[in-house]
């Protein structure tokens, strides 16, 4: 768990806070999958939008012209070092494709915008290797050692593109921690094995897709 913990660390910049619990960083998420003709899934498009907190930490040192905008090509340059980084938590994103797991890889060309105090990191996800027509496809977005809790925005936060025939079926977290609200010790959550993703489990969303 603890190497997890760290490389979630590594991956958001070491963090926006001293907070003394989990979790350390909120995310409102999105996702759109999407399936070719034959129903292959050919790729999983994330969107997530941070806290303030987190996200004014996030820009330091990139608003070259000190007018509270970060410059663009730093932004774009980060979004692409986070995704590199990303890997080593599986991309906070888990799945299961008729049965089986299914290893992602970091897409092309993500980006990242700042507004309204808020840092959003776009990006894309694609198989690994070829997949076959989906059957069925289960997949949550979540990190287990609950360092981020990612909760979604009300409305369509998960859509599916392709796949007229096939049904997307998207259960909201039981319950969404509300930004700043920490839930869990960070003594029991990185010592106690289990302890974070059962607290996590809750606050925790998933998808299922069945194809015909």
């Amino acid at each position: 768990m603890i190497g997890r913990v760290v490389a979630a660390v590594a991956m958001l910049c070491g963090g926006a806070g001293a907070a003394l619990a989990h979790p350390h960083v909120w995310v409102q998420a999105r996702a759109e999958l999407v399936l070719d003709q034959k129903r292959n899934l050919v790729a999983v498009r994330e969107s997530w939008t941070f806290d303030p907190e987190y996200s004014a930490f996030a820009v330091l040192n990139l608003d070259s012209k000190r007018d509270g905008v970060p410059d663009q090509p730093k932004l774009d340059a980060m979004a692409a070092e986070r995704l590199e980084a990303m890997a080593e938590t599986a991309y906070f994103t888990q799945g299961k494709l008729n049965g089986r797991p299914l290893a992602l890889k970091g897409g092309p060309a993500p980006k990242a915008s700042f507004s309204g105090g808020r840092l959003t990191f776009d990006f894309t996800l694609v198989p690994q290797a070829p997949t076959g027509p989906v059957r069925n496809l289960v997949m949550s977005f979540d990190d287990p050692d609950f360092y981020v809790a990612f909760g979604f925005p009300p409305g369509e936060a998960v859509r599916l593109s392709g796949g007229s025939d096939c049904v997307l079926r998207f259960t909201r977290p039981p319950q969404q921690a509300k930004e700043g609200e920490q839930l869990i010790p960070d003594g029991e959550a990185t010592g106690t094995p289990g302890a974070a993703a059962a607290a996590a489990a809750d606050y925790t969303g998933r998808l299922l897709v069945a194809c015909p």
